[in-house]
């Protein structure tokens, strides 16, 4: 009996020490772990550099990821659904050249020219959102070939060229007034472009947590046919979603061009996987049924520190990819055996 107690003993303590660990992963999961990988990066690249924690540098994050974080709220929403919109950074650049086009060549009214830019984004979401559920085209495949398909269209509004193109636009036009104020000017030091990213952000949360649409997309997300049975109309609530990722990614593509100064079919590439990354690295299951905007935030706030710090500490072009990439996945694997480990402790 002497030589099997610890043999019994080892189990037992093996087994505390992995419930420990499982219950600090839950209580730091979601937004609270994010909140942490933030703080860690903010400390580290503190204490790496003098020039990362000075409010230029705040601003500048702010700048340069406020409009991922709208398309993320759009993406977010899109997620806890269980689905994947891929064209939100095409439809941007579409938005913003629709828009500019018919300000600053057609000679539109600056408010009929943000109504079509806006309409632009309308209809993208709307196609996904038809070919999605009445086609049953997965979602990964209908966006992936609006991804394409979306860009192409913004290449034949603008012929290919930046907008305004000089040799076409009425004279003393240029970008909308209040584009340009909105993606380029700050008040109070504030850049006014991260003040509409945080209204995109109160809106995305209001839908997604007081709303009969926000309640829906979690059913589905969660089950979609348990919230079929439940009485949810599952196709018109992914429609419905897919049109609210589309008028983000056209408030997007509006900043964008603010930002910029100009708009053109190109813009914003890749920024379609950055919102991908932030909504998963926030905490929301890629696979649909749970997820938060604020979460969200947090996420795309853990990209931009992250990219700002290696830019200041001078990591190459190539390695910072490699790290930005493998720390996704890292956060993702962690987030993945931190819900195993509740499920099979609630089990």
């Amino acid at each position: 009996m002497s030589e099997a107690e610890p043999t019994q003993t080892k189990p037992g303590a093996l087994w505390r020490a992995r419930t420990l660990v499982a219950r600090a992963l839950t209580a730091a999961g979601g937004r609270g772990g994010a909140i942490l990988i933030l703080l860690a990066l903010i400390i580290a690249f503190s204490l790496a550099s003098e020039s990362f924690l000075t409010v230029d540098n705040l601003r500048n994050i702010l700048r340069q990821y406020s409009v991922p974080a709208i398309l993320a709220v759009g993406q977010t929403i899109v997620i806890v659904s269980a689905g994947i919109d891929l064209s939100v950074a095409s439809t941007a650049a579409l938005s913003g050249s629709v828009m500019g086009v018919m300000y600053a060549h057609e000679g539109y009214p600056e408010p009929v020219a943000l109504l079509l830019g806006l309409a632009a984004g309308f209809a993208v979401g709307a196609v996904n959102g038809f070919v999605i559920t009445k086609w049953r085209v997965p979602d990964f495949i209908a966006t992936l070939g609006a991804f394409t398909a979306v860009r192409g269209i913004a290449l034949l509004v603008t012929d290919g060229l930046p907008v305004p193109d000089y040799t076409k636009a009425q004279e003393g036009r240029t970008v909308p007034e209040t584009v340009t104020k909105l993606g380029a000017d700050s008040v109070f030091g504030i850049p006014l472009i991260a003040v509409v990213a945080a209204v995109c952000a109160l809106i995305g949360w209001f839908i997604l947590s007081r709303t009969t649409l926000g309640r829906s997309a979690y059913a589905i997300g969660g089950n979609r046919e348990a919230a079929r049975v439940s009485g949810i109309r599952v196709e018109r609530t992914k429609w419905a979603i897919y049109v609210f990722s589309g008028l983000m990614a056209a408030i997007a593509g509006f900043m964008l061009t603010g930002r910029q100064g100009s708009a053109n079919a190109l813009m914003g590439e890749g920024m379609e996987l950055q919102s991908i990354a932030a909504v998963v690295v926030g905490g929301t299951n890629l696979f649909g049924g749970e997820g938060t905007i604020g979460g969200t935030i947090i996420g795309v706030l853990i990209i931009g520190v992250l990219n700002n710090g290696l830019n200041i500490l001078g990591v190459a072009d190539f390695w910072q990819r490699v790290v930005n990439g493998s720390i996704i996945v890292a956060v993702v694997a962690l987030d993945q055996w931190r819900r195993r480990a509740a499920a099979a402790r609630e089990a």
